[in-house]
């Protein structure tokens, strides 16, 4: 079951102020969760963006709406109260769903869902142009995917891309300390969409660990692996190599910061209650 949508909230609200007494919004935000029978994974879900709780944030949307509607007042600071209109719409059953329902759509989850198809696009055109460099870019590449995700010691010094004439299987390193008691070994392929890593690379790749003394590895690819491929990686036992997709690494880029930049940045601000609860106390 998923958090219910504005108007069954805005109902659920009128519903909640029918006895026309005086409710502190975190007491009805709370009573909400329980009438709506939400779980307690719904009841603390948060927007990626901001932090703040999602089914908390659509209660005080829903509050603004009914507010702006005539339907409920708020005659104090976090409080609020049923109006005689209000009283009137539920009696009558009246629809508290506007005629376009995208009019009263909680404004951050329309940015979350923005947000995430700007994302999602992002990923694409990212993949898209790592599909396009060559061989010695994309280990160089991935190489640098590992350091922005904070693995090594050092962004700058830790990260090392094996020459072509004596890579031994080997086509990149990320040392986790100074003196590289420990290292990650990379295996990275630049294929097309449709060409998979099958297990005959993995077990290769595997073989050149076991010929280094090492006990990890990442093998990377801008395609996919074939199901024989993980089958193989997840039953190995005395080595852990992790196995990272095309779609995997997009997301690891954007996430990370690899390959993309900010073209603009949107920030959404909120009143500061402790300003106007302790700042302006001493005035």
């Amino acid at each position: 079951m998923a958090i219910p949508d504005t108007p069954t909230i805005k109902q659920a609200l009128l519903t909640a102020l029918a006895d026309g007494q005086e409710h502190r919004m975190s007491d009805v935000v709370s009573a909400l969760e329980q009438a709506l029978a939400l779980t307690a994974e719904e009841a603390s879900a948060r927007y990626a963006s901001s932090g703040d709780l999602k089914f908390s944030n659509m209660v005080w949307w829903a509050r603004y709406y009914l507010k702006q509607e005539g339907l409920l007042d708020s005659p104090k600071r976090g409080v609020v109260q049923i109006t005689p209109k209000g009283k009137a719409a539920l009696s009558a059953g009246q629809s508290l769903a506007p005629p376009n329902q995208q009019q009263q759509q909680d404004p951050q989850e329309a940015l979350e869902a923005v947000m995430a198809q700007l994302t999602e696009r992002l990923r694409a055109d990212v993949l898209e142009r790592v599909r396009q460099i060559s061989p010695r870019q994309f280990e160089y590449l991935v190489t640098r995917v590992l350091l922005k995700m904070g693995y090594g010691f050092d962004e700058e010094l830790s990260g090392i891309t094996t020459p072509y004439s004596k890579d031994g299987g080997i086509d990149g390193l990320v040392h986790e300390d100074k003196l590289g008691l420990s290292s990650i070994y990379i295996q990275a392929k630049r294929y097309s969409a449709t060409t998979s890593v099958g297990s005959p690379e993995v077990q290769q790749f595997v073989g050149a660990l076991t010929g280094h003394g090492a006990s990890k590895g990442v093998f990377i690819t801008s395609s996919d692996f074939s199901s024989g491929a993980r089958q193989y990686a997840d039953g190995l036992k005395n080595l852990k190599v992790v196995l990272v997709n095309g779609a995997q690494l997009a997301r690891l880029m954007v996430e990370h910061g690899v390959g993309v930049s900010t073209s603009k940045t949107l920030c959404i601000q909120h009143v500061d209650s402790d300003f106007f609860d302790d700042g302006l106390n001493s005035v």
